[in-house]
């Protein structure tokens, strides 16, 4: 470890494409089928459920069933769960691949034989045929620690490989091309500021194997480390006291923001609930004991965040339903404020400090680019959702979008 980094700051998580994956077929898949139309009585119900660990930059999930006909199956990377009708036969093969990275990364195959009118659930061991690396570093909002350039190698037998930094939005990224398992690898990874000055460093080693072939490391905060860019003069006899801010803080103005809402659920829809979701855009770990959102500052018809820690480039959604799948963290409000359907404020505040004041719907003489407002039709309902890359804009309407509701996934309103 390099003295310029402190391992307090530094979580190595390994993000494992499991060695047993679960396949799950489903209609939204495109397929491609050499029989006829199937006639209902004459096959086998068949459920392949995926049931893998997240997995960075992933592509798509493609299975392959051969038997009494052939179907190619594909799987975009928000798709996890298939159902497939087949024609019963004594040697069905199904062949699943994990494609990430552009490329293929795992693989599996398993044949049976199928009876009509069963219903089976089938299990696919999945096995990786090579590695990648991926990490991923918030710089939180403007990036106030000054980032400008910055480089990944990754050295094991002899060989290195250099790997550039990749802005995007709040955080930066490194990735790595597929590289071979079964070997032990040495990682330096160096960021520096304007004049080229580094002031941000990592040293590590590590193994890929067949159980780990993508590990993920995630530093937590870097803007505790700041004073590595201050430097003075040999013949200056000064002496410094800085103070720097903790890992753990309460927010400030554009450190926590409202990244999506949505206010017009169908309250006879069991699968919808109106929401509120807040995204941590800055370095530190931000501590939400004392926040409130609602239709105006007023604490006393407000909502309490929680009582939590809401780490870096982590989205909290807070809803009126009691318990809710999501992405993110999630708390249930039970005095979600009824915000109006048409148009209204949301004010997120914390320890009396408004940081966030958002009007939606009709335009007046005070507001006069208002925020988008979701569709409330019977059929259709839509959340409003802020481009991410446009946070320091979020109180202008063409920074936002309407859409699918998608609590806890920050959105980029389909723009890369």
């Amino acid at each position: 470890m390099s003295p310029t980094f402190n391992k307090h700051v530094c979580r190595c998580a390994a993000t494992v494409l499991t060695a047993l994956a679960l396949w799950n077929c489903s209609s939204d898949s495109q397929a491609e089928a050499s029989s006829p139309a199937i006639l209902l009585g004459e096959t086998a119900n068949v459920a392949l459920n995926l049931n893998y660990t997240d997995t960075p930059i992933l592509d798509s999930l493609v299975l392959d069933c051969y038997g009494a006909d052939t179907i190619h199956l594909v799987h975009t990377a928000d798709k996890k769960t298939f159902d497939l009708d087949l024609f019963p036969s004594n040697n069905w093969v199904f062949n699943a691949k994990l494609y990430a990275n552009g490329t293929l990364m795992q693989q599996g195959e398993l044949t049976t034989a199928l009876e009509a009118g069963s219903v089976v659930d089938l299990k696919i061991p999945m096995h990786a045929l090579v590695g990648l690396v991926y990490v991923k570093i918030p710089i939180g909002f403007g990036n106030p620690a000054g980032i400008k350039s910055g480089e990944m190698k990754l050295t094991s037998e002899g060989e290195t490989f250099t790997y550039p930094m990749v802005f995007d939005s709040s955080d930066v990224t490194f990735t790595s091309d597929n590289i071979k398992l079964y070997r032990e690898y040495h990682i330096t990874i160096s960021m520096q500021d304007g004049s080229g000055k580094t002031i941000f460093s990592l040293d590590e080693k590590f193994t890929l194997d067949e159980t780990t072939p993508i590990p993920s490391f995630q530093i937590e905060s870097l803007r505790s480390k700041i004073a590595l860019a201050i430097e003075f003069a040999s013949d200056v006899k000064q002496q410094v006291t800085m103070t720097l801010p903790t890992l753990k803080r309460t927010p400030t103005i554009n450190d926590l923001i409202v990244s999506e809402f949505f206010i017009v659920a169908n309250t006879k829809d069991s699968t919808q609930f109106n929401f509120m979701e807040f995204y941590n855009g800055s370095t530190d770990t931000l501590v939400l004991d004392n926040c409130y959102f609602g239709k105006t500052s007023d604490t006393g018809s407000s909502a309490k965040l929680g009582t939590l820690n809401l780490p870096p480039n982590e989205v909290l959604v807070v809803g009126d339903a009691e318990n809710a799948d999501i992405a993110g963290i999630y708390k249930f409000a039970e005095n979600m404020p009824s915000f109006g359907k048409t148009y209204g404020s949301i004010v997120l505040q914390c320890d009396g400090t408004i940081l966030d004041s958002l009007y939606y719907g009709k335009a007046d003489s005070l507001h006069v680019a208002p925020l988008p407002i979701g569709s409330s039709s019977a059929s259709i309902r839509k959340s409003t959702q802020l481009n991410i890359s446009l946070w320091d804009k979020r109180t202008e309407g063409d920074s936002w979008c309407t859409g699918d509701p998608t609590p806890g996934s920050i959105s980029n309103c389909g723009n890369e």
